[in-house]
């Protein structure tokens, strides 16, 4: 008769080369006790690339952050109980960010539910509407043939039609450490693989959408999505060739890409609190940071709006659509043809353009410590294709009001599907375990909020600047500023020593006064095999009155 524990580990074995049959390459896990099936099955598979993070919450958004960037599911492994509970907050993200994971959770066999037996819960479900689907195993059983092409549909599952998180709930029995003899389990026949394609459009749709750009003064609207290069390209040929300005969010990386011409405007934010409306609109990947923007697609409520998605999640929270397509991004570009707009609308919006460029040299050009030099001088800096993550909330809209369109290729990240601070270090981390020297840059509140992903910088090249403005500065920005109770229930500065955090973890940490020194910085620490942090202490008020002036240049 088979060990009991034998047979356990050989059924997780099983599922774990269903995965890496079906094309996983990463798995993030916490160190527990129920998991050590799992756990040991992924040490030991030759084709997974095994992380242990000990904070559940951590692994989740590292799970996130490698994912994102090498665009495929990416397993996430926890013992049961409190531990899986804690990816929740990352499981949101890559819901509503479309993100692909494979959450595997320990849990206790069946025998143990719902008798008061230690670490145990109801798992079922657990992530409810946010994961694709849920799959509930029974016991590990001699028969594990059929686990891999389970594995492989759920593998599918996360990649389409719509991609995001898949929960697996593994109830495994005692005893759980197999023989110390058991071979290594063998990599299995490669499962068929999941190929992803968005729909081109059809002749019909195009027909329609051709009529609607033909009518008049248009522009092009591009979200916090990166698009990629090939959609990128199409875009900036089909504003050439219809002669209308593109509105792109920094996080689309539009406005850093060397190939954007002068239909790409370097301040879309600025531009859009001053130009008239568009006649017509086409938009595309998600909604934008900027709140002016957004104001601006309102006043052109009732004119044609048109909102392309790659899935069946449209994004359109004006409620301005006038017409929704779920179509390839780079076909439909590629194949749309109009008139091009009036010659005096582009030049309208590009001189616009050009003051709000002079503006933003002006509110710059201090060496007093402000984020939005920083990071103007920042993105003109770094290496092309350097991956750079910008933390919610106000690191990011100063990227999007002052960075421009500097042309520099670097590649951006950041976390948009439910907009919080929380994880953005351990994103990072994700982000440079993939691609290897990345900066983050992030606010000392958020940078409090995460402290626990600097445990992953030992060994990871990340480069973290903290613009540290004594709190939330972003409610400087929001009705609350006038609230009596302002500070304690809004802002809500910090007392941490954020150096003494970072050293605490054996990372090297520095205070910048300048915002060269902390270009120069993070230069710096982008040649070092671990993490760095610099942080830049900022004068809230100053840059308040910065951002104010700024916004008032006509």
């Amino acid at each position: 008769m088979s060990n009991p524990a034998d047979v356990t580990f050989r059924w997780a074995a099983a599922l774990i080369g269903g995965l890496a049959g079906a094309g996983v390459t990463r798995a993030v896990i916490s160190p527990g006790s129920r998991s050590t099936p799992l756990t040991l099955a992924a040490l030991r598979h030759p084709a997974i690339a095994c992380r242990m993070v000990l904070d559940e919450r951590v692994a989740g958004f590292h799970a996130l952050g490698l994912a994102k960037a090498e665009q495929k599911p990416v397993v996430l492994i926890a013992t049961s109980g409190s531990a899986i509970a804690n990816w929740l907050p990352a499981v949101v993200e890559a819901d509503m960010a479309r993100v692909p994971l494979i959450l595997l959770s320990a849990d206790r066999p069946p025998e143990l539910q719902n008798c008061g037996a230690n670490q145990t819960m109801d798992q079922i479900g657990l992530f409810s509407s946010h994961a694709r689907a849920f799959h509930q195993l029974p016991p590990a059983e001699e028969e594990s043939g059929w686990l891999a092409p389970f594995a492989a549909r759920a593998v599918a599952q996360s990649l389409g039609p719509l991609l995001g998180p898949v929960h697996i709930n593994v109830p495994l029995r005692e005893p759980l450490v197999p023989s110390a003899d058991i071979a290594a389990p063998k990599p299995g026949a490669p499962a068929a693989q999941t190929l992803t394609s968005a729909p081109a459009p059809t002749p019909a749709a195009l027909d329609t959408l051709s009529q609607v750009i033909a009518q008049g003064r248009g522009a092009i609207v591009c979200g916090t999505e990166d698009l990629g290069p090939e959609s990128r390209a199409a875009i900036f040929d089909l504003a050439e060739r219809l002669q209308v300005p593109v509105f792109a969010d920094a996080l689309s990386g539009l406005r850093f890409d060397p190939r954007a011409g002068a239909t790409v405007l370097a301040h879309p934010d600025q531009v859009s609190r001053n130009a008239p409306p568009a006649d017509w609109l086409l938009r595309l990947g998600g909604a934008p940071i900027s709140r002016a923007l957004s104001d601006w697609l309102k006043k052109a409520a009732g004119r044609p709006q048109i909102v392309v998605g790659s899935s069946s999640r449209i994004a359109d929270p004006e409620g301005t659509a006038t017409h929704t397509l779920t179509a390839d991004a780079t076909a439909l570009y590629r194949a749309l043809n109009g008139p091009p707009a009036p010659a005096d609308w582009l030049e309208q919006v590009q001189a616009l353009d050009a003051a709000a460029t002079e503006a933003a040299e002006r509110a710059c050009d201090e060496d007093t410590p402000f984020e939005g030099t920083v990071l103007r001088r920042l993105v003109r800096a770094l290496p092309a294709a350097t991956p750079l993550v910008m933390a919610n909330s106000l690191p990011v809209r100063a990227l999007d009001w002052l960075a421009g369109r500097p042309a520099s290729g670097i590649r951006l990240f950041g976390s948009r599907g439910v907009s919080g601070i929380d994880g953005t270090l351990s994103a990072a981390f994700g982000i440079a375990s993939a691609f290897g020297p990345t900066v983050a840059v992030i606010g000392d509140l958020a940078f409090q909020h995460d402290l626990g992903a600097l445990a992953l910088g030992a060994d990871l090249p990340l480069a973290i600047l903290v613009l540290d403005n004594s709190g939330g500065a972003i409610f400087d920005h929001l009705p609350q500023t006038v609230l009596p109770e302002f500070q304690e229930g809004w802002l809500t500065p910090s007392t941490l020593d954020i150096a003494g955090a970072a050293r605490s973890f054996g990372i090297e940490a520095e205070t910048v006064t300048s915002n060269d020194a902390a270009v120069a910085g993070i230069l710096a620490a982008l040649k070092r095999p671990a993490a760095s942090v610099i942080r830049l202490p900022i004068d809230r008020a100053a840059s308040l009155a910065r951002f104010r002036a700024f916004f008032a240049a006509r």
